[in-house]
């Protein structure tokens, strides 16, 4: 029996691969990493795909989120102005939109649509 957060799943025979034990044959496997997105100097807390799948954004315990070029693994722009540890980061899932959360008690959405201007509007209040 596995345990996930408050969350109890039970595993029965049927759930278990047959033979060999490699798993689902028809589940890919990777094996090495494509690509290492570096410049972080803490944590990487979480991690969310931008609209399209060419981009990523990272939040870390280091106050910065960061946005990436996954094709080319270069750092296309580094998200600033948190005064602690991110706690999340999530992408709106049809416009370059990216909310990052801290524990400093704002969260912050950073707009992308225009490539040229890269607004951000911090929001305050949560105590969690």
């Amino acid at each position: 029996q596995q345990v996930s957060g408050e969350d109890e799943v039970e595993i029965s025979d049927k759930d278990e691969p047959d033979g060999d034990g490699d798993g689902c044959s028809d589940c890919p496997t990777v094996r090495a990493p494509l690509t290492s997105l570096k410049s972080h100097q803490g944590v990487v807390i979480a991690a969310d795909w931008l609209v399209g799948g060419k981009q990523a954004v990272t939040a870390s315990w280091d106050r910065t989120a960061n946005l990436y070029d996954v094709e080319t693994s270069e750092l296309v722009h580094s998200l600033t102005g948190h005064d602690q540890e991110l706690t999340h980061c999530c992408t709106h899932p049809t416009q370059r939109l990216v909310v990052t959360s801290s524990r400093d008690t704002t969260f912050r959405l950073w707009d992308f649509r225009d490539p040229s201007i890269h607004s951000v509007n911090v929001f305050q209040g949560h105590t969690e």
